[in-house]
């Protein structure tokens, strides 16, 4: 009789023992990964992005480890990938349940790149989330045209401008392409050297340019500006045109020196620079840089 209590009980503990072991094969952990999220927010950035060229983002972080596992993160990597090629941006060594970075870039190149940050805990899990930046030419392209030559009324070098095709016409030619011409030079008594629009009043005391039977009489405006000569030497091939003040305008800009730098509107919208290269000794004869949209 002992005998078979004895071989039941241990019948029981096997069963016991095949029921816990079945018990815990049964509930394994789903999920033991740590978690990564963006900061959320006005200030950060955190989903696909297009920025120009030259701007910053600033990007926030969240991480945390398994509330389960408990296993503190030991690493966050960010990095960023641009024709393939993976750049490290962070790469911190850390032991801590709960982790928060804040990481401003800059992007001053053209491309299509990818931010993927990754955390990593004690036992090798990791989690990652990461968004596309596509960076884009800042501003409008420009062409830019060196040494323009503009003369007097009675000069081989004319006196009338048009920034579409950088042409110069004189006295003569110009009436048959007044809606191109968008400025006139001319050295007066009062306005001194002096860039006009077509439209400009002041023409009418000049009849040897002979702008008074133009028909078409195209509406260029003028701002004289604090640009240096070295500051539009370095505009590049695109360039952000600061907003054309209309009140600050006027269809005439006079009294030119050189170096001035002056800013335009032409009729058509377009806008530009023109800077004072040379004056020469005679005063009636000048040489501008000129930058205009294309």
């Amino acid at each position: 009789m002992k005998k078979t209590n004895f071989f039941l009980m241990l019948l029981f503990l096997a069963g016991a023992s095949f029921l816990t072991s079945c018990n815990k094969d049964e509930d394994p952990l789903v999920d033991p990964k740590p978690t990564i999220d963006f900061k959320g927010g006005s200030n950060y950035t955190s989903s696909d992005v297009t920025i120009d060229a030259g701007q910053q983002i600033l990007v926030g972080f969240n991480a945390a480890y398994n509330t389960s596992t408990k296993k503190n993160l030991t690493n966050f990597l960010l990095t960023l990938t641009t024709n393939n090629v993976a750049q490290t941006l962070v790469d911190s060594t850390i032991n801590t349940d709960v982790y928060s970075a804040d990481v401003t870039i800059s992007f001053p190149q053209v491309g299509t790149s990818r931010l993927t940050a990754k955390v990593t805990d004690k036992d090798g899990y990791t989690d990652e989330v990461s968004f596309n930046i596509t960076v884009e030419q800042a501003g409008v392209k420009v062409v830019k045209y060196a040494n323009v030559e503009l003369g007097s009324f009675n000069d081989a070098v004319g006196s009338f401008y048009a920034t579409s095709d950088n042409s110069v016409y004189t006295v003569t030619t110009a009436p048959n392409n007044q809606s191109k011409i968008d400025m006139i030079f001319y050295k007066g008594v009062t306005n001194a050297n002096t860039i006009s629009a077509p439209d400009d009043a002041s023409l009418s005391t000049i009849p040897t340019l002979g702008v008074d039977s133009w028909t078409v009489k195209n509406q260029t405006r003028f701002i004289k500006t604090t640009m240096t000569a070295a500051e539009f030497d370095a505009i590049g091939e695109y360039h952000v045109f600061p907003e054309f003040t209309e009140s600050s305008a006027s269809s005439i800009a006079n009294e030119l020196v050189e170096g001035q730098v002056v800013y335009f509107r032409t009729q058509v919208g377009k806008l530009g620079y023109f800077k004072v290269v040379d004056l020469y000794s005679r005063g009636d004869l000048a040489k501008f840089d000129v930058i205009v949209v294309e």
